[in-house]
Formats: C-alpha cells, sequence, structure tokens
C-alpha cells in the first residue's frame, strides 16, 4: 500500500508541472509567429453543425407561424433532408 500512495503523490507533483510547461510551449508558438495547421475536420463538423441549427430554427419558425396546420408533412420533411 505505501507504494501505492508514494506513487499518487509524484503523479500529483508533475501533472501541474506538466501542464505549466504545456502553457509556456503554446506562448513561445504564438509569440514566435508560427501558425498552427488549420484544424480541416473541425471546421467540417462546426459548418454542419451551423446548417442543423440554421434548419432547426427555420423549422421552428415555420411551426410556429400563424396558420401553421399539421398535416404530417413535418417529419416527412424533415427525414428527406
Amino acid at each position: 500500500m505505501a507504494t501505492g500512495t508514494g506513487l499518487g503523490g509524484v503523479v500529483t507533483a508533475l501533472l501541474p508541472l506538466v501542464g505549466i510547461a504545456t502553457i509556456l510551449h503554446a506562448r513561445r508558438k504564438r509569440k514566435s509567429g508560427r501558425q498552427t495547421p488549420e484544424d480541416v475536420a473541425f471546421a467540417e463538423r462546426q459548418a454542419a453543425t451551423q446548417e442543423t441549427e440554421r434548419r432547426m430554427a427555420a423549422y421552428l419558425a415555420q411551426r410556429s407561424a400563424a396558420g401553421y396546420q399539421s398535416d404530417g408533412t413535418d417529419t416527412e420533411q424533415e427525414t428527406t433532408r
């Protein structure tokens, strides 16, 4: 049991040092002007999320408009997109 406790203390002391080193490394990288590569997958996910939110807002606006009558085409319209 004693070795497990000692190891936990080392990990607890080491984690903040790793965090500080990471922060300093990132700061040095930013100050040197090196550009980070663009994350294409993240940009695609973000665009898809914005498109989904736009569609949902349009759907809800259409649904809450005066004179809206549910004829069952809402679910069909959403599934065909």
